[in-house]
């Protein structure tokens, strides 16, 4: 097998499989236990971009001030994208009667905002881990496969956040299902890039990690936290805080030592 078609498989095993095992375990709990759902993702997603994407992006990139700049300019690009695609859906109502906190306090789902920020976040993010897996095929093919696993194993449980957050935005299974695996199919084309053009592409890598890293910052914080800010129950907001924890815990295990190699 050539190293291209080792790349191109390498990187559909580790993107599809990632998401639909991620899908089988957020549709078989979800019913029952979203909000727990909801919260252990934002510990995930806060997790996977501080301790993993933020970190590679500053260890690649000679100036860690374009980093940051990114990442800013991002945020506010998902915040501008957010408002946009609110405006559209509800252009008639004001502003404050549909803001975050009022949509989760009162029990709704929210627009598909969200949901489109986690889907450019994601396939940036995938696009550099087939960059990451065709820099390890041009190395030798042992150490593509393994660093595929690798990132298939830290894929999933922030695959599983991504699922909360796109079906708390009001997608449907079957919709979030497959904008996921179409988000994922973009780890192919980073494979593909990689394969042909790993010495050009390489300036691309710390801001493809810095995107996918806004992102995921941005929908905890806007999407997921302020549901357990607004508890008025103090034992209740504890056993949230308690999820997002076991979200972290989950990330660590997960992606632990990942961004060394």
């Amino acid at each position: 097998m050539t190293t291209l078609l080792q790349i191109l498989a390498a990187t559909l095993l580790s993107s599809i499989l990632s998401i639909v095992l991620a899908g089988l375990i957020s549709f078989k709990f979800l019913d029952r236990y979203m909000s727990k759902m909801l919260c252990i993702s934002a510990g995930l997603l806060l997790t996977v971009a501080f301790t993993h994407l933020l970190p590679e992006a500053f260890e690649i990139h000679e100036n860690a001030a374009s980093v940051g700049w990114t990442l800013l300019v991002s945020v506010l690009f998902l915040f501008c994208l957010e408002f946009a695609l609110s405006h559209q859906h509800h252009g008639h109502i004001n502003a404050s009667e549909h803001s975050i906190s009022e949509y989760i306090k009162g029990g709704r789902k929210r627009s598909s905002g969200a949901g489109n920020a986690i889907l450019i976040g994601d396939a940036f993010h995938n696009f550099t881990d087939g960059i990451l897996i065709a820099s390890a095929f041009m190395v030798n093919s042992g150490l593509g496969w393994v660093t595929a696993l690798a990132i298939l194993a830290h894929e999933i449980p922030q695959e599983v956040g991504d699922f909360m957050v796109l079906l708390h935005s009001g997608f449907e299974r079957s919709k979030a299902l497959l904008w996921n695996i179409i988000s994922g199919l973009t780890s192919m084309l980073g494979g593909i890039t990689g394969y042909f053009l790993l010495d050009r592409v390489e300036w691309m890598v710390p801001y493809a990690f810095a995107i996918a890293a806004a992102s995921f910052i941005y929908i905890a914080l806007s999407d997921l936290m302020p549901e357990i800010a607004h508890q008025e129950k103090p034992e209740r907001f504890y056993i949230q805080l308690l999820f997002i924890l076991i979200g972290v815990v989950m990330a660590v295990l997960a992606t632990g030592g990942l961004h060394e190699h």
